[in-house]
């Protein structure tokens, strides 16, 4: 019974560890992207500390605004922009931009789905 248990264990720690591996090799794609200027090109407008640039700073992004909320704005930010929701308020708040009709945010119409999540899940590795 001991023994069992102990392979239990092993293979848990195995399977944390294999998801460990596969969420950054995500990350360093979303990376690479974020910083290619002929994909994502990304830090042409956002820093990754907290200093905006054109766009806001990305760390901590992702404790302020869930995944779902983030693909939508990368995929289309004008239609999130104006939707209005609690998210854009406070952004708004914090660009100074209460009262603008659009966003300086350009969609991320060159990159699949897959590319996106890669890019949100580099920056929750901003903290």
């Amino acid at each position: 019974m001991k023994k069992y248990f102990s392979i239990l264990s092993l293979l848990a720690f195995a399977g944390i560890l294999m998801s460990y591996s596969f969420a950054s090799a995500d990350a360093a794609k979303g990376e690479e992207i974020f910083n290619n200027a002929k994909v994502g090109n990304c830090k042409t407008c956002h820093n990754i500390n907290d200093k905006k640039k054109v766009g806001p700073g990305l760390k901590g992004v992702t404790d302020r605004q869930p995944k779902e909320w983030l693909q939508k704005w990368i995929a289309d930010p004008q239609a999130v922009w104006d939707t209005n929701g609690p998210e854009v308020q406070d952004l708004k708040k914090r660009m100074n931009k209460v009262d603008k009709p659009k966003t300086a945010m350009k969609p991320a119409s060159k990159l699949a789905p897959e590319q996106v999540t890669d890019v949100i899940d580099y920056l929750a590795t901003l903290k």
